[in-house]
């Protein structure tokens, strides 16, 4: 046998067994397991042992892009009429007022400190993302159920693209400072509602067809594997033509939740499977985490989290009260939007490429505190279900099961 490949299968190997370990170990500890999967991984990366090398992460890209495309489809799940009305048009103005909270917290505090209005700008468009893997792990892992899970799984869903315009039309204002690019706001501006408009569209076609051909076959094996193969198709080519994988994902969800006369068996279908794939997912999301960046963020650093995050919270709390949500969306709802990952860094790129040498720090302070990110927000996001009183009854297993 190649030795290239029997040392992949060995690191698979070690990848699935430590992750599971890690995370039932975590989970004594009273800690959501996606944390657990987190530390390891970051435990047998290239910050300290190596046994994950930069070029062994690279070859598994294509497996933490099929993870956040099943993430992403369980979240277009909840995207059901039921729902939605249950909901209200609330929920649009609560995802908007956490996400405008923390890009006006981010972009005061960077002003405060001196950064030029362009940075200040950009760190706060960046800061309005919110990442949704770690907390629908941890919220399935809880087996949450009621109105701050239901209201957390719809504004993590309208988050990303909020963040999306609101990057563009910061960009465009700096590049107009910068550069007195008049025309290129609106052009920055269109171009990613069109991006978008064409990921829901390609969501569309395929959620029509996983629900048309879902519904004439019998066998669980074969759902399974043409709904896998859907999920697949869509990131991938959401991938080749520039679009959110997410996005295409979400659609996909919302169209089998709503349409499917199968629904319910297509999404078993898929949870049954989905853990291996979670586990190495997460840890190779640990192994890839830039822990020796913390250093060198340091004061813009600890002001971009602590600002971010009570900016979300506020924001979060605002719009819970002027939609009249219960109690423990507008008390807790904030704690579960405290990831932030692969938007925000793909942003932060966009900014350094944008504002050249003056935008590294953006890029770098993002890569950094992503760290401190996916460590805590999995255990806000926990602590949040349990002040909320929507944790389940049933034993935490982990990250398999169903909401």
């Amino acid at each position: 046998m190649n030795l290239h490949l029997m040392n992949l299968m060995l690191n698979a190997g070690i990848l699935l067994l430590l992750g599971l370990l890690a995370g039932k170990l975590v989970n004594k500890a009273k800690f959501p397991a996606v944390t657990g999967y987190l530390l390891i991984g970051i435990l047998i990366g290239p910050s300290f042992l190596n046994l994950l090398t930069h070029s062994m992460l690279n070859a598994a890209v294509w497996l933490s892009h099929g993870a956040l495309g099943l993430i992403a489809f369980t979240i277009g799940s909840q995207f059901t009429a039921a729902t939605i009305r249950r909901l209200g048009k609330g929920v649009l103005l609560i995802a908007f007022l956490e996400a405008f909270g923390a890009a006006v917290v981010v972009t005061g505090a960077m002003l405060a400190l001196g950064q030029p209005f362009p940075n200040a700008l950009l760190f706060g468009a960046i800061a309005s993302a919110t990442a949704p893997a770690a907390t629908i792990m941890v919220l399935r892992e809880c087996r949450a159920k009621g109105p701050l899970t239901e209201t957390l799984l719809a504004v993590v869903a309208i988050d990303d693209p909020i963040c999306v315009i609101n990057f563009a039309i910061a960009s465009g204002i700096a590049t107009m400072l910068l550069f007195g690019r008049a025309n290129s706001l609106p052009a920055m501006i269109l171009r990613p509602l069109l991006e978008i408009l064409a990921a829901v569209g390609l969501g569309a076609v395929l959620g029509f067809g996983v629900c048309y051909i879902g519904d004439r076959l019998e066998r669980r094996p074969e759902l399974l594997t043409f709904t896998l193969g859907a999920i697949l198709v869509g990131t991938g080519l959401a991938l080749q033509f520039n679009l959110s994988p997410l996005l295409v994902n979400m659609v996909i969800g919302a169209a089998v939740g709503n349409l499917a006369k199968r629904s319910a068996a297509i999404f078993e279908a898929i949870t049954n499977m989905d853990t291996p794939i979670y586990v190495a997912f997460f840890t190779l999301s640990g192994a890839g985490l830039h822990i020796e960046l913390l250093c060198s963020v340091g004061v813009i650093g600890l002001v971009y989290v602590f600002g971010r995050v009570a900016g979300k919270m506020a924001g979060a709390f605002l719009g819970a009260s002027l939609t009249k949500s219960p109690p423990a969306v507008r008390k807790y709802l904030g704690l579960g939007l405290v990831p932030q990952a692969g938007v925000a860094l793909g942003l932060s790129l966009l900014a350094k490429q944008i504002l050249g040498r003056l935008g590294a720090v953006i890029s770098t302070t993002i890569v950094a505190t992503t760290v401190i990110y996916e460590l805590l927000g999995p255990v806000c996001a926990k602590i949040a279900v349990k002040l909320s009183g929507e944790m389940g009854d049933a034993k935490t297993e982990g990250p398999g099961l169903t909401m």
